[in-house]
């Protein structure tokens, strides 16, 4: 920049000088004269002398340490300043939070705040085969769960809460699962409020990311509660566990309380842990080093809805199970009674419906690959129950039996797995139920499914 005005400059002296101004001297004609100054060449010529000094004295400033001097201080007090900022926000945290992975994402701040992220999905492909429906052969994609859990405690380790919202395999829209607060009275007894799993069959009771077979039992899908609406006490014990719980029915799932179409539920729960440990029955897999025996049985009633609204029946009904874990193999079994009574409604048909269930499976690669087997029995006693609305059409499908055979690949235990199954239906199935990928039928059905799951 200094070296373009000195040349402007330098120019236009030149030009002055050459061009000849007024009162300056160009030609023959003024020998022996003497010049007379013309007074504002002298003007010119003291503006060039203020720019020549201030062009020094900007060189001089360039040139001298105290301003780089002065550039550094402003830097470092810059850098300061954001690092204070940085400690400022920081100091808002706890030294305690931390944040790590267990079973799923953990972020916690010593026993005062704790928050768990976790979800799975379970991705299947199903193909059915069943000559005596109106379309013999079904099959294509399905994505049978799509969920987000979230859990923790906020101000003690005592309060706690559990949300799982989940996205419908039919219409995509999310809905609520489960969502519950509970809170630990001691060691041993806690009390729980809100939507949760009714206390019922162990199959039910075990998360769906930690079954032995692709899909529950089409038993438990005709016999169970699903999620209801309540309160529940609970109490654990070394050897024993206890569920008893208040709450609004078989189809109180996601309901206003003038919706439940129950008048009250009632439902019980009991456990007995003859040998092994609480930890390993929250699956039904044989692991290696598995070693126990665990027994159960539930019992429920549901008062159907009485005066105004759709009628609904009363249902009573019990279930007992045993579970056998070994080394690297398990066992199950289940018998589950139900009786349907009208509730003074001519649309409602009574009914005592019975199920049975028998499975067991063995690892072949230790703790990667098993093999399982199911059989399941079925008197409907002539009537089709749906779990969802509580009604009851009459069917010819008295008894249904179904055998399925499969294996699991697991990748990474229960957290990456892949499933592969067969379910042959010998006598048609009373009802459909997409849960489980079986289709209502008179007469016999076959159904391939496979799964891959993944969960963290």
């Amino acid at each position: 920049m200094l070296k373009s005005i000195l040349s402007v400059l330098g120019g236009l002296v030149w030009v002055c000088t050459a061009m000849g101004a007024p009162g300056v001297s160009t030609g023959v004609a003024d020998a022996g004269r003497d010049p007379q100054p013309d007074p504002r060449l002298g003007a010119m010529q003291q503006e060039l002398d203020v720019l020549r000094q201030e062009i020094r004295e900007v060189r001089a400033q360039q040139d001298s340490p105290w301003l780089t001097e002065r550039r550094s201080q402003e830097v470092r007090a810059l850098i300061l300043e954001v690092f204070s900022d940085a400690d400022t926000r920081a100091s808002l945290l706890s030294d305690e939070l931390t944040c790590y992975y267990d079973g799923g994402f953990i972020i916690r701040d010593n026993d005062t705040f704790l928050l768990k992220f976790g979800s799975y999905i379970q991705f299947r492909y199903i193909s059915s085969s069943a000559p005596d429906t109106a379309d013999d052969e079904e099959g294509g994609f399905q994505t049978r769960r799509l969920a987000l859990m979230l859990s923790g405690y906020i101000g003690s380790p005592r309060v706690s809460f559990f949300v799982m919202p989940t996205f419908s395999r039919s219409t995509g829209l999310a809905r609520l699962e489960l969502g519950f607060v509970k809170y630990k009275i001691d060691d041993r007894w806690n009390i729980m409020a809100g939507q949760f799993k009714a206390p019922f069959h162990r199959e039910w009771l075990t998360s769906a990311r930690l079954q032995p077979m692709v899909e529950r039992s089409y038993v438990n899908s005709q016999f169970t509660s699903l999620y209801v609406q309540g309160v529940q006490v609970s109490r654990q014990g070394d050897d024993t566990r206890l569920r008893l719980s208040v709450h609004n029915g078989t189809w109180g799932w996601n309901t206003d309380y003038e919706a439940d179409r129950t008048d009250f539920a009632l439902g019980a729960r009991g456990e007995w842990k003859i040998w092994g440990n609480w930890k390993q029955f929250a699956d039904t897999v044989g692991w290696s080093g598995d070693d126990g025996l665990l027994l159960g049985s539930a019992i429920q009633f549901d008062r159907g809805e009485t005066g105004g609204g759709t009628a609904t029946p009363d249902i009573l009904k019990y279930t007992g199970d045993i579970s056998r874990e070994g080394d690297g193999w398990n066992l199950y079994a289940a018998f589950t009674g139900r009786h349907i009574e009208s509730n003074g409604s001519p649309s409602i048909l009574d009914a005592d419906q019975w199920g049975a269930v028998l499975q067991g499976g063995v690892f072949i690669v230790p703790d990667k690959v098993d093999i399982y087997a199911r059989y399941e029995w079925i008197d409907a006693d002539g009537v089709a129950f749906k779990q969802s609305t509580g009604v009851t059409t009459a069917t010819d499908n008295d008894v249904a039996q179904l055998i399925t055979l499969g294996t699991n690949i697991f990748l990474r235990g229960h957290q990456t797995k892949l499933s592969f199954d067969v379910v042959h239906a010998f006598d048609g199935l009373p009802r459909t139920d997409t849960s489980t990928g079986l289709r209502a039928s008179d007469g016999p059905s076959t159904t391939v499914r496979s799964q891959v799951m993944i969960s963290f």
